[in-house]
């Protein structure tokens, strides 16, 4: 991994960004608003809910327009999949491709995957031309640390909320992740990191927390989403509509006997790790938008030790035994595949597709999972600073 500290010795450089809100603090100013300062700056491209996460999930931001001087803005997240690849013309003309945008440390979450494709565009340009920018991460700290969950996500399951061989909770930055797809890919970028603490603290408060994405509101969030996200592939609201997305989760059917004893099966699993509040809620969009809904709020109490992952596997198993005739894995499109159904996309691996059909135990689960994690930590060890 390449560190440079000072992109001041860059200054005049024709340069290309990939960024949004979450890149700003330093001088008080978004990030590229300093960097028109010091590079040439072109080009602006936009990730998965706009500049300003304006914009909910899987919403195109075609629409969005944007004034900052002569610089082009460009949406990365369109209508059509193909929107998702930057235009080659963009990569050819600049001399640097700059990062800086925070992930949750979450596989699903796009920002990363985003970044990812803008590496792969480059490296294809580079193969063809003998000729490429600098990708220049400016690396930020992992939210939830470097506590690893889940297991490789399978060649297979491959989309934009997936990249393959990584984990659910990769436990990396951005530039050591993006530096392990450089290196394990064979992309043969060159990838230049500048590290935590130069552009980006290396701790943020709580009070400081910007929000990267509209349902992203605050750290906590960070820490239950590498499981909770697996809720979007179901007919259970995963909170969005709600002061707390990903921590407020339920459906208007979660009532009766099968509700006590889901609660019975539930106060058993990771015991004194997490507690759930039982509650009502209300949507205001998105699923049951308008419709009460009987759920939880998920109450971390051991941050350091709770399993978000295995819970949500544990919670959504239970739910197909107890509810077999309301609870459902939602079909369509989603993040632009149609050919597999979104939990298919999110779990991104068989053995915890056989776990939900009631295929593998529980004990198998966990050590499969441990085993995966333990793989995953020798992996990314390199590229860890």
């Amino acid at each position: 991994m390449k560190f440079f500290k000072n992109i001041n010795k860059l200054s005049g450089l024709k340069a290309t960004i990939l960024t949004n809100q979450s890149a700003f603090g330093f001088a008080r100013k978004y990030h590229f608003q300093t960097y028109a300062e010091i590079f040439d700056l072109k080009t602006i491209f936009l990730p998965e809910h706009g500049l300003f996460a304006e914009l909910q999930d899987q919403v195109s931001g075609d629409e969005l327009k944007y004034l900052f001087g002569n610089m082009q803005i460009i949406n990365l997240y369109g209508k059509e999949e193909s929107s998702l690849v930057p235009p080659r013309e963009n990569l050819t003309n600049v001399d640097v491709v700059i990062i800086d945008i925070k992930d949750v440390g979450s596989r699903y979450y796009t920002f990363l995957t985003t970044a990812y494709y803008i590496l792969s565009e480059i490296s294809r340009l580079k193969k063809e031309t003998g000729k490429a920018p600098i990708f220049l991460v400016i690396d930020s700290p992992n939210p939830i640390g470097r506590k690893v969950e889940g297991s490789p996500l399978q060649k297979e399951f491959e989309s934009f909320v997936g990249v393959p061989s990584v984990l659910h909770r990769h436990g990396l930055t951005p530039g050591e992740l993006l530096s392990y797809y450089n290196e394990t890919f064979h992309l043969k970028v060159d990838v230049v990191v500048v590290p935590v603490g130069v552009f980006h603290p290396k701790s943020v408060s709580s009070f400081e927390w910007i929000p990267p994405s509209p349902n992203i509101p605050t750290q906590n969030t960070c820490l239950v989403y590498p499981g909770m996200c697996l809720l979007e592939g179901t007919n259970l609201s995963e909170g969005r509509g709600t002061t707390k997305p990903f921590e407020t989760f339920g459906a208007p059917y979660l009532l009766g006997d099968a509700k006590e004893e889901l609660d019975k099966r539930m106060a058993s699993h990771q015991p004194g790790l997490f507690y759930l509040r039982n509650l009502r809620f209300l949507p205001t969009f998105h699923k049951y938008a308008g419709t009460i809904c009987e759920g939880y709020q998920l109450m971390v109490v051991k941050p350091k030790q709770f399993h978000s992952l295995y819970f949500t596997l544990f919670f959504l198993k239970q739910l197909k035994e107890l509810f077999p005739n309301e609870f459902e894995y939602l079909k369509g499109v989603y993040e632009f595949r149609s050919d597999r159904p979104a939990i298919e996309l999110l779990a991104g691996d068989t053995v915890l597709l056989d776990y939900l059909n009631s295929n593998v135990s529980d004990s198998d689960l966990k050590e499969y999972l441990n085993q995966s994690e333990s793989r995953w930590i020798k992996a990314i060890k390199p590229f860890r600073y």
